[in-house]
């Protein structure tokens, strides 16, 4: 039985430790990240990466007590009920954006890894130097992946900076980057509010369109190219403004 949720597992998606480490924490409740690295004999940096992207999949939740960190594996029917609301939210969208590409020209870019992340960034910053865009508004529930992407966005942030002329920033985080370096450096170009929302997919809605952040197995951006969605998505993000906390 075990082979074949294993097999399942990786069919939907989940790596070789992805599917380890989720499988132990079902068969063995609540534990910390050092004794599920000692225990599944996988290296413990690469255990906290997993266990960031398991929680960020829906699969595990993190629980602190006793001023520890502790991991349990959420209800499969938890995992599958969270996709169907994920899957319901994007149906219904399909209608709006339909209407969207009968009026105006829509591009669409689907961008993996690294590379594509940077490329998007690269967009946004040149966007922004050239004055082409007024807002650039993130719900950030996640940002890049790795430590390069960070080093390139903390850069570009620096370089705006420099620029007196900056489009308005805004970002919604969850509460779990209120302490990240990262926000310190948003908060060089613009205010920062918390919030968890409840998806680990990064939003950022800027002038001309709005395009979608998150991690798998490595990093995806969707970026759609359009004013009207973009208008529908700022919406949204004023609602939440309303509502997060300083």
């Amino acid at each position: 039985m075990e082979i074949n949720l294993h097999l399942m597992l990786k069919e939907y998606g989940l790596n070789e430790g992805e599917t380890k480490i989720y499988l132990y924490l079902v068969a063995n409740k609540e534990l910390t990240a050092y004794r599920i690295a000692k225990n599944t004999k996988i290296h413990r940096s690469t255990c906290y990466d997993i266990l960031e992207k398991l929680i960020q999949r829906g699969f595990i939740s993190k629980i602190e007590k006793e001023k520890s960190s502790f991991y349990s594996a959420n209800d499969i029917s938890r995992v599958i009920s969270s996709l169907k609301v994920k899957e319901e939210l994007l149906k219904s969208m399909i209608p709006k954006i339909h209407e969207l590409e009968s009026k105006e020209e829509t591009n669409i870019k689907y961008l993996e890894g690294v590379e594509g992340q940077n490329h998007f960034n690269l967009k946004l910053f040149n966007l922004a130097k050239n004055k082409e865009i007024s807002y650039c508004y993130i719900i950030g529930n996640t940002y890049a992946s790795t430590e390069g992407s960070n080093i390139l966005i903390e850069k570009l942030i620096l370089e705006l900076k420099k620029n007196k002329k900056l489009p308005e920033y805004r970002g919604i985080w969850n509460s779990r980057y209120k302490k990240d370096k990262i926000i310190r450096k948003y908060n060089l170009v613009g205010k920062n509010k918390f919030l968890d929302v409840p998806s680990n997919v990064g939003t950022v809605v800027y002038e001309k369109g709005v395009a979608f952040l998150y991690t798998f197995d490595k990093s995806y951006t969707i970026d759609i190219t359009n004013k009207k969605l973009a208008e529908e998505f700022k919406a949204y993000f004023e609602y939440l403004w309303k509502i997060a906390k300083d």
